[in-house]
């Protein structure tokens, strides 16, 4: 293998790049080369469920993007993503839900009948086992759940949804347990666990990490190469095939525009050669706002709010290390509902998530307590995500315009008076001592929104930003991936949505990249 020049290049070692390097090199046949900013994945704390919140909270294996709030006052904001050896899986919160199967009709729409559920439902069974320990993604459910979580399932039932048993079943109109990527042994199972780790027996890959992509090459409308820095060093990679960004939401648009490819403007305000005016790159931008409310409640044995510091964090830590089980073994949502915010529609559009535990001032509430989150599944509010300048990490300018269609403003207000209509259901009430005053007061429509714009959260799923289409009028890339306008570069992430498909997107794009795999390997 050449030091410089491969077959592939694939951008970006997150959930959907760990997937295309490790499909594309599947058959022997070609080489390919993975470029990772982050550094590898070895940290225990990416290994334990729990310890996400520690990861979080530093910089080492997350980036963090300021965002711009025209709409909060209040509200400074700050996206984080991923920057490891699979990327945000190796750093979330490990909840694992497919799309409903109709919801794939904005992707096959968009793209073609080869997007459809009949085409992708094979790679999610694949992928997850048809939602056991048995697929290359091991799904999961808590083994130890608190009473207080089955008593807001059956709340949610005599609210009137029915029970999910199945984690296929979640995503459809229902409460149950969720599912997670998290193994039988009580670890973390990342797209970088699942797909990188096998290839330490193919000669034909390599991966280098601690590497940022400045950006792509081209003659003639043709990517050649990508150009890289490493402490300060320039390095050029050439692309005998093809180029495939897997950078994410916020990363691959930005490498476009410092490439030329976006909208014309801001490319010559920039000083940037223009190779493809496209408006639509790091256009249709779409992100959750989340907000959660917390409520008391009557047994300290209900919350756990005292399990993270102290003498119970060491007891938890202790018990992890021997049994692999405990609070530290578990994600920080164990139950879900999803609701329709109308009679009339196919899916569930609200999803409301239960949490054994409360927040307040960034920590956990000093009083026993549990928090239940709401927010719109599918938001039709889009924003915007463009560079500021042609100098690789500079912190580029983020608009996600949340709340700006009135149907977001209605599923978001929906999901709060569902949350309390929840709470007043009697298998709950009856643990719980009264909402939160920092929530509490707000009552009327206008009031939820602006709790909603000062107090809600991103969920940490931007899609959008590269979306696939028909032409380059609305879209970035055509059904096969591909860039419009230039050849031998593709985009695989979260990034083409043209529509969100799914309350989180991990196991989404997964499915997606083995799909695009398998179509690049088609045009070859």
């Amino acid at each position: 293998m050449s030091p410089s020049s491969f077959d592939f290049i694939v951008v970006g070692a997150g959930s959907a790049g760990s997937v295309m390097a490790n499909r594309l090199s599947a058959n022997g046949r070609y080489t390919v080369l993975v470029l990772e900013q982050g550094q590898k994945d070895k940290s225990p704390l990416l290994v334990m469920p729990k310890g996400f919140g520690a990861v979080l909270a530093g910089d080492t294996y997350v980036s963090r993007y300021s965002v711009i709030r025209e709409d909060s006052s209040t509200n400074k904001e700050v996206w984080l993503r991923g920057k490891t050896l699979g990327g945000s899986s190796s750093v979330n919160g490990m909840i694992w839900l497919r799309p409903q199967p109709v919801q794939l009709k904005a992707l096959s729409a968009a793209g073609g009948e080869h997007w459809n559920w009949e085409h992708m439902q094979p790679y999610f069974d694949e992928l997850d086992g048809k939602g056991t320990d048995n697929g290359i993604i091991p799904v999961t459910r808590h083994h130890n759940q608190y009473s207080i979580t089955r008593a807001f399932i059956d709340a949610s039932v005599t609210a009137g949804l029915p029970h999910l048993t199945q984690a296929t079943e979640l995503g459809k109109e229902g409460s149950g347990y969720l599912h997670f990527n998290i193994d039988t042994k009580g670890k973390r199972y990342s797209a970088s666990k699942a797909f990188l780790t096998p290839l330490k027996k193919r000669d034909t890959v390599r991966i280098e990490t601690d590497i940022q992509v400045n950006k792509l090459l081209f003659e003639d409308q043709q990517a050649t190469a990508v150009l890289c820095l490493r402490n300060g060093e320039h390095i050029t990679y050439t692309a005998k095939r093809e180029i495939i960004l897997c950078a994410g939401t916020l990363e691959s648009p930005q490498i476009l525009q410092r490439s030329g490819i976006g909208p014309a403007a801001l490319l010559q305000s920039l000083n940037i050669p223009v190779v493809y005016a496209n408006p639509n790159v790091g256009g249709n931008l779409r992100e959750h706002l989340l907000l959660g409310l917390g409520f008391t409640v009557r047994a300290k044995s209900d919350s756990e709010n005292q399990q993270y510091a102290g003498l119970p964090l060491l007891r938890n830590l202790i018990r992890y290390a021997i049994t692999r089980g405990g609070p530290m073994a578990q994600s920080p949502c164990h139950a879900a509902a999803f609701v329709r915010s109308t009679a009339q529609l196919e899916i569930p559009d609200i999803q409301i998530l239960f949490s054994p535990f409360s927040r307040e001032n960034n920590g956990f509430s000093s009083t026993p307590g549990i928090s239940i989150t709401g927010y719109p599944i599918y938001p039709q509010s889009t924003g915007r995500i463009a560079i500021s300048s042609a100098t690789p990490g500079a912190m580029p300018l983020i608009e996600p315009n949340y709340l700006s269609h009135a149907q977001d403003r209605q599923n978001s207000i929906a999901a709060v008076r569902y949350i309390r209509n929840i709470a007043t259901q009697p298998t709950l009430a009856c643990k719980l001592l009264e909402e939160m005053p920092q929530t509490l007061s707000a009552q009327t429509d206008e009031e939820i929104l602006e709790l909603y714009r000062n107090s809600g959260q991103p969920g940490y799923h931007a899609t959008g930003t590269c979306a696939m289409g028909h032409d380059a009028s609305h879209s970035v890339i055509d059904g096969r991936t591909k860039i419009h306008g230039v050849n031998r570069v593709r985009v695989v992430d979260c990034s083409i949505f043209p529509q969100m498909l799914c309350s989180v997107t991990n196991a989404s794009i997964m499915a997606i990249a083995m799909r695009a795999a398998d179509i690049i390997l088609e045009d070859q």
